[in-house]
């Protein structure tokens, strides 16, 4: 594929001046540079594919710009970076018994608690910033600069700048996003480099990535993938939400005048809680065809994805012994890595390198969904062919 330089210059817009040493990245990629004394830069040998081109550096505004690369060599009209504006006012500093634990949940979560996730470090713990608010059990994050994370793992070193990240207890859910830089661990040892290819490998192999490019080329079956219809709907043996937590607020409320009855009545429904919310039913054929679910969009090189459904994901290549403990394994099925798929947008956008441009609007359970930055490969990533893998 060609692979094409982007060039340009970031000015202060106030004073109009050059700024130097700004970080231009282009998100979730191996390219990056810094502005040099002129406000100039140069991107090299870049992919075609839809790109978040981010400019940042301390004390400005950063700036982001939609890119998208195709064949021919590209110059960004002049960035101009807005100084933040700095109130100064008076700072209580409390010391917070909770932020050591909170750093370590927050470090599993965002890295992974996996053997690859134990791996990685944060090099500079002090630009995370953590809150916990223990009236919505939400513990959020953000960092102010890059965090550097090593991960041995996977060989790579990378630059990350958090801009949410939210650990939600009371609704178990986890969402982070931000913009990151990967760069090669550098290493003399030939073995090393073999190894972390293999595990690079490994770790596309039946991925997101993976999945959206053998869609995009219209060959999932071949490379691995089988896609099933899921139909999820209320359980209908299951009293309405509202129901059973005004019951069992009620019976509590009578304990002291009819204890016996008022237990019984709190266990009924409190086993009516513990039941499942939804139903599940999975249509084995026909199978779906990813191919089928994609269209192209006005822009060149993107596209949408969108289905009505849950996607069941099979990756036939790989077996997950964890599988199991999805909410839906039928019997029949082999413990393949799984991943159960929800569309929480009409349409999800991704690129031709495989890079979903609405992260949001996805939604994993199982292999997918366990995924977290120890796992994560740059979008323009390419794996060696397979013969010559061979």
């Amino acid at each position: 594929m060609a692979q094409v330089n982007v060039t340009g210059t970031v000015n202060d817009l106030t004073t109009h001046k050059p700024i130097e040493n700004a970080s231009v990245i282009l998100s979730n990629s191996t390219i990056g540079n810094r502005t040099a004394a002129d406000g100039s830069f140069t991107l090299k040998a870049v992919k075609a594919g839809q790109y978040d081109m981010v400019v940042s550096i301390v004390g400005y505004e950063t700036f982001h710009l939609n890119l998208t690369v195709s064949n021919s060599n590209i110059t960004i009209p002049l960035v101009e970076l807005l100084p933040k504006s700095i109130t100064l006012n008076e700072v209580v500093v409390k010391p917070d018994a909770n932020w050591a634990r909170n750093y370590d949940i927050f470090k599993a979560e965002l890295l992974g608690d996996g053997p690859e996730g134990k791996q990685c470090k944060i090099l500079n713990p002090d630009v995370v910033q953590l809150n916990y608010d223990n009236t919505e059990r939400k513990l959020t994050a953000s960092s102010y600069d890059f965090m550097e994370i090593e991960n041995p793992a996977l060989g790579y070193h990378i630059k990350y700048q958090l801009t949410n990240f939210i650990k939600d207890y009371a609704n178990n859910m986890l969402y982070y996003e931000g913009f990151m830089l990967f760069e090669d661990i550098k290493t003399n040892s030939s073995g090393q480099k073999k190894k972390w290819k293999k595990a690079r490998e490994k770790a596309y192999y039946g991925s997101l990535q993976h999945f959206l490019r053998a869609t995009l080329r219209n060959q999932t079956t071949e490379e691995g993938f089988r896609v099933l219809q899921l139909i999820r709907k209320p359980n209908p043996e299951r009293p309405p939400e509202d129901l059973i937590k005004s019951k069992i607020n009620y019976f509590r409320k009578l304990i002291f005048t009819n204890n016996r009855m008022a237990n019984d009545s709190i266990s009924k429904w409190a086993k009516f809680n513990q039941m499942p919310k939804t139903v599940s039913y999975l249509v084995q054929n026909p199978p779906v065809n990813p191919g089928n679910l994609i269209a192209k969009t006005e822009q060149p090189g993107i596209y949408t994805l969108s289905y009505p459904d849950y996607l069941y994901v099979m990756y036939t290549k790989a077996h997950d012994d964890s599988s199991n403990n999805l909410s839906f394994h039928p019997l029949n099925i082999p413990n393949y890595a799984i991943t159960i798929v929800s569309f929480s947008e009409t349409k999800t956008l991704f690129d031709e390198n495989g890079s979903v441009i609405n992260p949001s609007s996805l939604m994993f359970e199982g292999n997918w969904g366990k995924s977290r930055v120890a796992g994560m490969l740059p979008v323009d990533y390419e794996p060696e062919p397979v013969e010559k893998r061979k």
